[in-house]
């Protein structure tokens, strides 16, 4: 079971995670996690939104594409390898949940997942997206992250629930 969390002062410790560690990204109404290190929480539009990149070569791409929906969990440090793991395999070759032996329930607001052994799930649904315009990003990210190209897209989630285990 789990409760909602009400209020962003509880969520400190998702954004030390996601700068340490990484969340893993749940889409697809199969869940496949993919592993995220960048992302921002905020608001905009009088809502509450998560802010997530992903590459257009990625599985989790089409599966955000056809959904419209996602779920950021928060690892503890002891899934640290099942992290790393969803970070280099893709979903396309390799059942992710089952390889990391994750456990998936249902989501209060979308159809997407969550992954049972994080502690703490957002539920988002996208309200908007947008293409990063290579023409207007500064050079030295150009240089850093992205000498191949494959530019991300940005979309925003609005967050309809954040839950924590009890």
């Amino acid at each position: 079971m789990r409760e909602k969390i009400e209020t962003f002062s509880e969520l400190d410790l998702t954004l030390e995670h996601l700068y340490n560690n990484g969340l893993l990204l749940s889409s697809g109404k199969q869940g496949n996690p993919m592993t995220i290190g960048w992302g921002t929480v905020g608001i905009i539009w009088h809502k509450q939104i998560f802010t997530i990149m992903v590459r257009p070569s990625r599985y989790s791409f089409k599966l955000l594409e056809e959904l419209s929906e996602f779920v950021i969990n928060v690892p503890t440090q002891e899934l640290k390898k099942q992290v790393a793991y969803c970070g280099v395999k893709s979903g396309r070759d390799v059942n992710k949940i089952e390889k990391c032996n994750f456990h998936l329930e249902k989501s209060n607001n979308i159809s997407v997942p969550y992954i049972k052994e994080c502690p703490v799930h957002y539920e988002c649904k996208i309200v908007n997206k947008n293409d990063i315009i290579n023409s207007e990003l500064d050079r030295d990210i150009i240089e850093k992250y992205y000498n191949e190209g494959d530019f991300h897209s940005v979309y925003f989630g609005e967050i309809l629930g954040v839950y924590k285990k009890k």
